[in-house]
């Protein structure tokens, strides 16, 4: 059953980090929000264009990444209302969306899974933005924002530990997920939420349901007298 939830909360956070990417993208490409819309283009595009070349093995791997390191100070400083925008959204969409809909965002929704309370509790929306910043590259992002305040070199170094901190962040809860004993990653456990599949949270009620039934039905129906209580009686 945990295996079964953990693969769906996979997923589902794909499906999620398409959506978050897709409109932030979009924001990135719109002139009157993005003031370096022609910078940010013609950067892109030159980036897109050391990809092609290593694709085609015009030049390897060391040549992609001194290449690469050289226009990324450059595509973050232009697409910096990607970033922000991407911060924005993520919060809106991890966590006001997420604390409205009861736990689900759209990839666990088509999933099937929600998240709820580790203690049985209802949750409130610092819950959902804690884990929000530990598992959606909040953390990144921030400080892709503060590196390219300073020089290209600075740069490079906050962009390169922060994405190796990414990383291994990402790799820990994706493993916690997989292995713990009850699904829960890092996000969850700072958090106190846990998910879990909503076949098995409705099949849950219905058997607390008939319970309490069951248990009615007990104390109302009346107990048998045996033969001698009921001679007893007549005498």
């Amino acid at each position: 059953m945990t295996s079964n939830v953990a693969l769906k909360r996979i997923i589902a956070y794909l499906i999620d980090y398409l959506i978050i990417t897709l409109i932030s993208s979009a924001l990135t490409y719109i002139t009157f929000i993005n003031p370096r819309y022609d910078e940010y283009i013609e950067t892109s595009q030159a980036y897109n264009e050391i990809l092609q070349d290593y694709y085609d093995r015009e030049i390897d791997a060391n040549e992609l990444t001194e290449r690469t390191q050289e226009l990324s100070y450059e595509l973050n400083s232009n697409g910096y209302v990607y970033t922000i925008g991407s911060i924005v959204i993520t919060f809106l969409y991890f966590s006001v969306f997420v604390y409205f809909t009861k736990g689900q965002t759209l990839g666990k929704k088509i999933m099937g899974i929600r998240i709820v309370s580790n203690k049985g509790k209802e949750l409130k929306m610092h819950n959902y933005l804690i884990r929000t910043f530990i598992l959606n590259g909040v953390i990144m992002n921030l400080l892709t924002l503060i590196a390219i305040c300073f020089k290209e070199s600075t740069y490079l170094t906050i962009y390169t530990v922060a994405s190796n901190f990414d990383m291994i962040l990402m790799i820990i809860i994706f493993l916690m997920i997989l292995f713990y004993k009850d699904g829960r990653g890092l996000h969850d456990i700072l958090a106190g939420t846990k998910v879990i599949d909503v076949r098995d949270e409705a099949n849950l009620a219905v058997e607390e349901e008939h319970k309490e039934e069951k248990e009615e039905v007990e104390v109302i129906k009346p107990k048998k007298t045996t033969k001698g209580s009921k001679k007893n009686s007549e005498d």
